[in-house]
C-alpha cells in the first residue's frame, strides 16, 4: 500500500529493464537479483549485492513500478511501460484537449538505452512503435500538407515558439536529395551487438540516402487508441539535443565557419514568447509537418545523423548529448470556419549515459563532454530523489529543476499551471495560455546491466528508484555497540554487583536513546549546514557566472579602447611621417637646385676663359722643336765622321732646302743599313766614336 501511494505521488513512473548478456561473453559475477513477486503480479523489487572486494557495503533493495528481466522484448516494454496511455493522452478525449506525455530512458553507457528507445536495424524501438500507433489511430482525420492548402499557414500562425514550419516534402528533398536513390546509408547507431562493426555516419553536409526498407518487427498492426472522430489532426516533428548544457536544433543544417572551415549550429534559447508569456518554449526550432508515418521516420533518421556520438572505452557509439524527439499533435474541431489549433505533444528523450573517465578512457573534448553529462545526470538524480518525497513530506518542497537545461526541460511541465502562474513547460508544447493545463504524464525507463559496472549501476539505481531500503547492514550500528559494551560492563564488572535483567535492559535502553537523540541532533545540524553550503555554492556559481560575463564585457571594452588608441597613434605617426617626408623632399630639391646653379656658373666661366685666351700655333711650335732636334742629330753625325772621308761642305753654307734633302737621304741610308745589318741606328752611331784629335780639329776649324 505504501509503495503504490509513492508511485502515484511520483512525477515519473519509473521502470527498470535488465540488459541480457551478449552471446559468447564470459559470465561474470551477477550483482542484481530480481525478487519473486506474489499472486502472479509483475516483479517490482531488486536486490543489489555488493561484490566481495574488502569494502564494507550494505546489501540494498530498490523498488520500481515494474522490473523487466533479461528475457523481456521490445513488445513487452511497449505494453508494460504505459506507452499506449501516453499516446492516448496526447490525442485527447472526445471534445477535449490532450495531455503532454514524456518518455525518457536513463542508464549507464552501454546498458541498452538507445536500443530500447530507438531500436536497431532489425527491431523497432519504442519511438517507432509509438509513431505507428499514433498515425494509425488518426489515419482518417489527419491532414496531409501536400493536399491541404491552408494547413502550413494556419499551423505556423498558431505556433508560439517562433518555429520555422516546413512541409515534409520540402525538407526530405533538401536532406535526402534524389528520391530515386534506393540504397540506404548507415543510420545513427544503436548500441552494437556482438559481431557487429560500427561505421561512422556520413557527413550531414551531403545528401543522405533514402532508406529502402524500415524494420517492421515487432508488429502492432492490431493495436490502436481512441481518438476524437470530430476533430482534424496535424503532426509536427521537431528534434533537438542538449550538448554541453546548450540546446541545438538537429533538423537545421549547420552553418560553415569561414575562419575555422568547420560546421557549427547556432544554440537556441529556452524562453517565454509573446504567444506563451506564462510558459517557456525552445524558440526558433524547425518543425516538419508530416502526413504519413514513413515521412516521420525519415525525419527521425535525418535528425539522428546530426546527433553527436563518439567512441569511448565503454561504448563504441556513445551518445555525447541528450536527444529530444518531439511529436506535436495539433488538433481542431471540424467546421466550415476553421478554429485555432490546439493540442499537446509527446516528447521522447534519449539521455546520454553516465560514465567514469577511468573506464571510458576519455580525454580532451570527450572528457569535457563526459563531465557535462555526469553533471546534468547528477542534477537529474537530485530532482528524482526530491520528487519521490513530495507525497511523504508535510512541507512543500520545491524540486530544483532549474539547475541545468536537462532538468528544466524534463521537469518544467510536470506541475499544474494556469494562465496566472509563471511556470515553464516542456519545450515545444504549445497550448493556449488562457486555459489551465494539466501536468504532463511522464514515464522513465532505467536500463541496467547486471554484469556491468557495480559502482555506476548502483549510483543510477539509488536516485532513480521509487523506494530504497538497506536490508543487511554490514557495518555494526551504534546502538548495538553501546548495548554490547553496557551489558558487558554490568555483568562482568568486579565492582558492581549482579544486576537483574530488567534493570540492565532499562539502563542500556536509556543510554542508547540518549545516544540516538544526540546523533539525530548532530545529523539535523549537518543537514542544515549541507543545505546552507549548497545554497552558498549556487550563489557563488551564479556570482561567478555574472562576474565572468562582466570580465568578458570589460575585456571587450578594453580591446575597443586599445584599438581606437592604436588607430589614433597610427594616424598621428602617419601625419608626422608625411610632414617629415615632405620637408626632406623640399630640402633635397633645394640642394639639387644649388648644385645645378654652381655647375651652370662653372660652365659659363670656362667658356669666358676660352674666349679671352689667345690661340697659339701649337703645330708650328712642335714643328720647330722637331727641326731643332734633327739639326742637333746631324751636327753630331758630322762631327763624328773620319777625316779620311771626303770633305763635306760646311753646315753653315748649306741651304735649308739642301739640309732637308740631305737629312732625308741620311734617313734612307740609315734605314737601309739598319735593315742590312739587323741592328739599330743608335748602335751604329756609337761605333763611330769621334777621336780626340778629330774633335780638336773640328773645333779649331769652326773657330
Amino acid at each position: 500500500m505504501e509503495q503504490s501511494q509513492k508511485s502515484q505521488n511520483a512525477l515519473f513512473q519509473v521502470y527498470l529493464r535488465l540488459r541480457p548478456p551478449p552471446p559468447g561473453q564470459a559470465v561474470s559475477e551477477r550483482f542484481l537479483t530480481v525478487e519473486e513477486p506474489g499472486d502472479d503480479a509483475p516483479p517490482t523489487h531488486i536486490t543489489l549485492n555488493p561484490p566481495n572486494d574488502n569494502r564494507r557495503r550494505a546489501v540494498e533493495k530498490f523498488a520500481f513500478t515494474e522490473v523487466f528481466e533479461e528475457d523481456s522484448n521490445q513488445l513487452d516494454l511497449f505494453h508494460g511501460t504505459g506507452v499506449l496511455p501516453l499516446v492516448e493522452g496526447v490525442l485527447g478525449p472526445q471534445g477535449g484537449e490532450g495531455r503532454d506525455g514524456l518518455l525518457a530512458t536513463l542508464g549507464v553507457t552501454g546498458s541498452g538505452k538507445s536500443h530500447t528507445i530507438l531500436g536497431s536495424r532489425t527491431q523497432r524501438g519504442l519511438t517507432q512503435l509509438a509513431l505507428d500507433v499514433l498515425f494509425r489511430s488518426i489515419s482518417n482525420n489527419i491532414l496531409d500538407p501536400a493536399t491541404t492548402t491552408s494547413l502550413h499557414a494556419t499551423v505556423a500562425a498558431s505556433d508560439p515558439s517562433e518555429a520555422q514550419v516546413m512541409s515534409s516534402q520540402m525538407f526530405l528533398d533538401t536532406m535526402y536529395g534524389d528520391p530515386t536513390a534506393a540504397s540506404r546509408a548507415s543510420s545513427r547507431a544503436p548500441t552494437p551487438m556482438v559481431g557487429e562493426s560500427y561505421a561512422p555516419p556520413p557527413t550531414p553536409r551531403r545528401h543522405l540516402q533514402r532508406p529502402s526498407a524500415l524494420p517492421i518487427v515487432p508488429d502492432i498492426s492490431n493495436v490502436t487508441v481512441d481518438a476524437d472522430s470530430n476533430a482534424e489532426y496535424a503532426i509536427l516533428i521537431s528534434m533537438y539535443e542538449v550538448y554541453n548544457d546548450r540546446i541545438f536544433d538537429l533538423l537545421t543544417p549547420a552553418i560553415p565557419n569561414k575562419s575555422t572551415k568547420d560546421f557549427r549550429r547556432r544554440p537556441l534559447l529556452f524562453k517565454s514568447t509573446e504567444q506563451s508569456p506564462d510558459r517557456k518554449v525552445v524558440a526558433g526550432l524547425r518543425k516538419i509537418i508530416c502526413g504519413t508515418m514513413k515521412e516521420a521516420l525519415m525525419v527521425l533518421e535525418a535528425g539522428l545523423h546530426e546527433r553527436r556520438v563518439a567512441g569511448t572505452g565503454s561504448n563504441s557509439v556513445s551518445s555525447r548529448s541528450h536527444g529530444f524527439f518531439c511529436v506535436e499533435v495539433k488538433k481542431r474541431r471540424r467546421s466550415r470556419m476553421p478554429t485555432q489549433w490546439g493540442g499537446s505533444a509527446l516528447t521522447i528523450v534519449d539521455l546520454a549515459g553516465s560514465e567514469r573517465a577511468r573506464d571510458a578512457k576519455t580525454q580532451g573534448a570527450t572528457l569535457a563532454e563526459a563531465g557535462k553529462i555526469n553533471e546534468s545526470l547528477m542534477y537529474l538524480g537530485q530532482c528524482l530523489q526530491m520528487q519521490s518525497d513530495l507525497g511523504n513530506s508535510t512541507k512543500p518542497n520545491l524540486v530544483p529543476f532549474r539547475q541545468c537545461k536537462l532538468t528544466e526541460l524534463l521537469f518544467s511541465n510536470s506541475f499544474p499551471s494556469t494562465s496566472h502562474q509563471s511556470v515553464p513547460s516542456t519545450p515545444s508544447h504549445h497550448h493556449s495560455s488562457q486555459q489551465p493545463r494539466n501536468p504532463q504524464k511522464a514515464v522513465m525507463i532505467v536500463t541496467a546491466d547486471p554484469l556491468g559496472d557495480f559502482n555506476a549501476t548502483s549510483q543510477i539505481l539509488r536516485y532513480s528508484a521509487l523506494a530504497r531500503e538497506i536490508t543487511v547492514p554490514r557495518i555494526p550500528s551504534v546502538t548495538s555497540t553501546i548495548l554490547a559494551q553496557s551489558t558487558a560492563s554490568h555483568y562482568f564488572s568486579p565492582r558492581a554487583g549482579r544486576m537483574s535483567p530488567t534493570d540492565t535492559e532499562r539502563e542500556t535502553m536509556e543510554i542508547a536513546a540518549l545516544e540516538i537523540a544526540r546523533m539525530s541532533e548532530e545529523i539535523d545540524g549537518l543537514r542544515a549546514e549541507l543545505l546552507a553550503e549548497q545554497q552558498q555554492r549556487l550563489e557563488v556559481e551564479a556570482h561567478l557566472e555574472s562576474m565572468t560575463d562582466r570580465i568578458m564585457e570589460v575585456e571587450a571594452e578594453v580591446r575597443e579602447e586599445c584599438f581606437s588608441e592604436m588607430e589614433e597613434t597610427m594616424e598621428a605617426e602617419m601625419r608626422r611621417w608625411k610632414a617629415s617626408w615632405a620637408q626632406e623632399q623640399d630640402k633635397s630639391e633645394e640642394h639639387i637646385d644649388r648644385k645645378l646653379e654652381i655647375y651652370t656658373r662653372s660652365i659659363d666661366a670656362c667658356e669666358e676663359d676660352k674666349e679671352n685666351t689667345p690661340v697659339r700655333d701649337i703645330s708650328l711650335e712642335s714643328e720647330n722643336e722637331r727641326l731643332r732636334r734633327e739639326v742637333e742629330i746631324l751636327r753630331r753625325e758630322v762631327q763624328g765622321r773620319s777625316p779620311s772621308k771626303g770633305q763635306r761642305a760646311p753646315l753653315r753654307d748649306m741651304h735649308v732646302g739642301d739640309l732637308g734633302s740631305q737629312m732625308e737621304k741620311m734617313r734612307v741610308s740609315g734605314g737601309s743599313q739598319r735593315v742590312a745589318s739587323g741592328g739599330s741606328p743608335v748602335k751604329k752611331v756609337r761605333k763611330l766614336t769621334a777621336k780626340k784629335w778629330d774633335m780638336m780639329g773640328e773645333d779649331d776649324d769652326l773657330l
